[in-house]
């Protein structure tokens, strides 16, 4: 596969060591590849792995989101972005400056017209905190969030991506902050989202609740909540009960 080189690269332990705002670091190809789709589409999508903020499910969720994109055409980017394995924890907030330069640097290539984020569980929660960034959406057409840690409140969270990204005793500002229901506005892009009613590790409320919040704001949104799943679960291309694809398509086909 055919990395992204980007001038003025920067390696994962300067982007750690000190955290500048969006658009003013550039992400070396370790962080941001890049794999182009043999038929373009002219569109583009950021994938995101989950993981729980402590690893990064390139190989599985990564790769499959990575293969169905360019087989319809997308052009496509994945993010290995800062985890608990490989930073001291809290991570916070560099992961969600990695994704913000991320799409910074897509739309600066000038190469796709419509570029979307597209994440899994914790990457489900940078995606979702990255397309309400009020610095970045203006660069986002769409989001697409399976599964996804939503919120940072302890009562329905994930607490090992809560604990890794803001740690055990955050402040309630902080908290409130990475809450991705707190952070909708009335110019958040299109927004589809996909999760399982009984996935025992990330409670589908966090879907619900950003849902309504998109809802409340009057911004465009598909969700699809299939009755039962296990949380990790991917396109579940293999699965024909589960597979999520065919309303993740209709999605995409009447984005304008």
């Amino acid at each position: 596969m055919k990395m992204l080189m980007l001038a003025g690269l920067m390696s994962l332990g300067q982007l750690v060591q000190g955290v500048a705002s969006p658009a003013s670091r550039s992400l070396n190809s370790s962080i941001l590849s890049y794999y182009p789709s043999p038929a373009p589409n002219g569109d583009g999508v950021l994938v995101v792995p989950g993981g729980g903020y402590q690893a990064v499910s390139l190989d599985y969720e990564g790769a499959q989101a990575q293969a169905w994109l360019n087989e319809r055409g997308y052009h496509v980017w994945v993010l290995n972005y800062t985890v608990a394995s490989t930073a001291p924890a809290p991570i916070y907030p560099v992961p969600q400056n990695q994704a913000a330069e991320a799409v910074n640097q897509i739309r600066a290539l000038d190469s796709v017209k419509k570029l979307g984020i597209w994440g899994f569980s914790a990457g489900g929660h940078l995606s979702a905190t990255t397309v309400t960034n009020p610095d970045v959406e203006r660069n986002l057409d769409f989001a697409i969030l399976a599964y996804p840690v939503i919120t940072m409140d302890p009562s329905f969270t994930h607490s090992g991506s809560r604990t890794n990204l803001i740690g055990e005793n955050p402040s309630i500002e902080l908290q409130s902050s990475l809450s991705g229901e707190n952070r909708v506005t009335n110019s958040t892009p299109p927004v589809f989202l996909f999760h399982t009613a009984n996935d025992a590790a990330v409670p589908v409320k966090n879907s619900l609740v950003f849902a309504e919040a998109l809802a409340k704001h009057g911004r465009k949104f598909s969700i699809l909540i299939l009755p039962d799943g296990p949380h990790g679960i991917a396109l579940a291309l293999d699965d024909p009960a589960r597979t999520w694809t065919a309303e993740l398509e209709r999605f995409l086909k009447n984005l304008v």
